[in-house]
């Protein structure tokens, strides 16, 4: 095939809804002039090293050097830059083409170097941790089920952040700070340094690094009676990373890797306000919110990596284990609190919605139509009460053992290139949700005029909770898995790949409190499965420079099951699921990756159509507030990625992305007589996404100065999500769609010697979109939202020997 006909494809591609491709240039040193052609980069999507234009998927690559030149600190930072992913900052959650799913286990894997960290929804905010982006070799992003070298948990796709490897001849190191200062806010700062080399050379090498951040806060918290200021910009977010490596190379074929990450997250305040206390446009950001509402993360990965090369083959072992905590207060009670109780106020009946009350606000508001609400637009109404606050409390824990053996080809020119392994792994996970509520006695007293026995048939527990959720989950998988490629003939090649899994999963549970119906004690739950995920590929390199391919693969998710509840104080259900099923994701994508012009622009785009089957939901019972995962319902995703890179001049390229997601279930969902989706809803995210990276160097004095424009822009949610349909048990006449965002920043900086300087500006238009509109209810009138950073401007300095 022509060079022509190649651009013909990519073409075509584009109108028939379909591009992917892949980020440039390799370099581990601050960003130097462009020689005027793409710098190749090497990525190990495959377990093995490849050049990333001859790996047949869509994958985002980001080297060291980009993400110093986009001054990134997390995935946050980079999810603009890659098509057909959206990032949740307050669940973690990473969504890829659409697959994503806050029930059941994760859609998509998170990895540091071979270790999995990704977290299964074992309880109400199960939220996910993620590295901070310092010291990294590299970041990829491989979009679409990488269940057969990956596994579980990687059914819409893959993030790996790969550590850099210690060197065994030479020294190399870089520091870097940044002092920053946003409008209507507090200062930022960062303070990081890294470097390794020999110890003793060609035998034992190390590498280590430390980086600690200060991101200032631009919402003020208020006392929602008084308005007095409590704290000003509340929402400050504190994190530390630290690392070392060695590396031991006793003969020349066997090297052994020992390491040990660590990170701590320590944010004081969710990044909300309340929308009746605040004014975007004059930069005027308020929370009443009594709680604080702070998440305090850390986690700890040790891990010990042995390489022997023998003759023909490579045999890796990959030994890991994973420990983590999370304190979070993933929502108010207050607010939870205040909105359950203000139904039964205005429906004149107690908690439980059935007996009815003829005391407190129940009493004095009789027969009146719309009883004054509890939360107003502006805060909390409670009349001659006073102040009130409860707080809640969520704990994450894992604590994973991970165990990976490979065997593998180690001639990238052999007619047939493979690798084989096997895989272990030991999850234990403890989700603990509490209510610590110690005024609910006063506060029932007001409402209903009665006691807590009276109301609630149990007094506070002994801490004060009301709430208490228990669950320890343990999970547990084997498999074996293989891939190969073999080179038919010159230019065309084929790939398959298979994994074969045993999976297992347990938990224990019980519950207590008031708002739980008293203490329940049910059984323990189990879930075995035998999950099988084949891949195929067919290739064909057309020259040194245009490659085409076609692939199907599939993805899944292990199943689990439900803790049990008393379902007679629900009226949707008699039994509830004690189990569910598997997952799965099925892909068709086409792809091309081509250079042209004597290598000064490069383009990667792929289609995709993929298909997601028993879909793990969770659904929530209105009638007594509590909620079970289940199998149902189909969705459908259908778009493009395209990426590329033009090297206008040797002073002078650009970088662009373009994406677009078309995510929707294809079939009505129903469970326990709940709607919770009509068929032709869609998906959660943004359809459309775009961003471009531009740079301009010029020697100045003597000196390489350089000017940076970047802009990432996605577009508003269209068509209408389960929430927003009318049709559905879930609909909230308050949602609205999230509407479209475009983020610019400007850099401009100087290199001397070993030392880059740069000032910068992030967010430069002020953009404050309103983001993440919501509510505890349909019924409740306060609202909620988060915004964009405003915008930010500041100075970096790094150096690099």
């Amino acid at each position: 095939m022509s060079k022509a006909a190649s651009a013909a494809f990519l073409l075509t591609a584009l109108v028939a809804s379909g591009f992917s491709a892949e980020r440039a240039a390799a370099q581990t040193t601050p960003p130097q002039a462009s020689k005027g052609v793409i710098e190749e980069v090497v990525v190990t999507a495959t377990r093995r090293a490849e050049r990333l234009d001859r790996v047949p998927a869509s994958i985002s690559a980001f080297t060291a050097a980009d993400m110093q030149q986009l001054d990134a600190k997390s995935i946050a930072d980079l999810v603009g830059y890659t098509p057909g992913v959206d990032f949740d900052p307050v669940s973690k959650d990473i969504s890829i083409r659409g697959v994503n799913s806050t029930a059941g286990d994760a859609t998509t894997g998170i990895y540091i170097d071979d270790t999995p960290i990704q977290l299964r929804a074992l309880g109400f905010g199960s939220d996910n941790t993620l590295p901070a982006v310092f010291d990294l070799e590299r970041v990829e992003v491989l979009r679409g089920p990488q269940g057969t070298l990956f596994g579980a948990g990687s059914e819409g796709g893959t993030v790996r952040y790969i550590t850099p490897a210690p060197s065994l001849t030479d020294f190399s190191g870089f520091a870097k700070a940044e002092l920053g200062d946003t409008q209507y806010g507090a200062p930022s700062y960062e303070l990081g340094a890294a470097m390794g080399g020999p110890i003793d050379e060609n035998v034992l090498g190390f590498r280590a690094s430390i980086w600690a951040r200060h991101d200032g806060g631009w919402i003020d918290k208020v006392d929602y009676m008084t308005g007095q200021e409590l704290q000003s910009n509340t929402n400050y977010v504190d994190t530390a990373v630290s690392r070392v490596a060695f590396l031991w190379q006793p003969q020349s074929n066997f090297t052994v890797t020992p390491s040990v990450f660590y990170q701590y997250r320590d944010q004081n305040n969710i990044d909300q306000y309340w929308v009746g206390l605040s004014n975007p446009g004059d930069g005027v950001y308020k929370t009443a919110t009594p709680e604080n509402m702070g998440d305090r993360d850390q986690f700890v990965l040790p891990a010990v990596r042995a390489d022997w090369k023998l003759k023909d083959t490579e045999l890796i072992s990959d030994t890991s284990y994973f420990s983590r905590h999370e304190l979070v207060h993933d929502y108010s009670a207050t607010l939870y609190d205040l909105s359950y109780f203000q139904q039964a106020v205005d429906s004149g009946l107690e908690p439980d919605f059935v007996t009815p009350c003829t005391g407190g606000l129940c009493a004095k508001y009789a027969g009146l139509a719309n009883p004054p609400p509890l939360l107003t637009p502006n805060g909390i109404d409670l009349p001659g009460f006073g102040h009130y606050e409860a707080n809640n409390y969520i704990t994450n824990t894992q604590e994973n053992f991970t165990q990976e053996v490979r065997l593998q080809s180690s001639d990238p020119n052999a007619r047939l290139v493979w690798v084989g392994g096997l895989f272990y792994e030991h999850q234990t996970q403890l989700s603990v949700e509490e209510i610590r509520d110690p005024q609910l006695p006063a506060l029932t007293d007001y409402l209903w005029g009665r006691s807590m026995l009276a109301i609630w048939g149990e007094n506070l527990l002994p801490n004060g909770d009301d709430y208490l959720n228990h669950t320890l989950g343990h999970e547990w998988q084997f498999a074996a898995f293989g891939n190969g490629t073999y080179t038919i003939w010159d230019g065309l090649k084929f790939q398959a790949g298979a994994r074969i899994a045993e999976t297992h999963f347990d938990f224990l549970n019980f519950s207590d409190g008031p708002q739980n119906f008293g203490p329940f004690y049910p059984g323990p739950g189990a879930k075995n499965e035998t999950p099988f995920t084949p891949m195929a590929s067919l290739t064909y390199q057309m020259n040194p420079d245009d490659m085409v391919y076609a692939t199907v693969s599939k993805g899944y998710r292990v199943g689990g099951a439900n803790p049990l509840f008393p379902v007679q104080a629900c009226t949707e259900i008699t039994t509830e699921p004690e189990d569910y099923g598997s997952d799965t994701v099925v892909n068709y994508e086409l792809g091309s990756k081509d250079k042209f012009f004597n290598d000064t622009v490069q383009l990667s785009g792929s289609i995709y159509y993929l298909k997601w089957s028993n879909i793990q939901q969770q659904v929530y019972l209105p009638s007594c507030g509590f909620q079970y995962t289940t199998n149902q319902g189909r969705a459908i995703s259908k778009g493009f990625d395209l990426e590329g890179e033009w090297a206008v001049a040797d002073d002078f390229d650009v970088g662009f992305t373009a994406g677009y997601v078309d995510a929707y279930y294809d079939s009505t969902v129903v469970s326990a007589g709940l709607v919770l989706a009509n068929n032709g809803d869609k998906l959660p995210g943004p359809p459309w996404t775009f961003s471009v990276n531009a740079q301009y160097r010029k020697n100045i004095f003597g000196h390489d100065a350089y000017f940076t424009l970047q802009d990432q822009f996605q577009g508003t949610e269209t068509g209408l999500t389960p929430s927003r349909d009318p049709g559905t048990t879930l609909f909230d006449p308050g949602l609205v769609p999230e509407p479209s965002t475009n983020v610019l920043t400007l850099r401009a900086g100087t290199t001397f010697n070993s030392f880059d300087v740069s000032v910068f500006m992030d967010n430069v238009l002020n953009s404050h979109p309103t983001l993440d509109l919501n509510h505890q209810d349909e019924y409740t009138l306060l609202y909620e939202a988060s915004t964009l950073r405003p915008r930010t401007f500041g100075i970096t300095a790094t150096y690099q020997y």
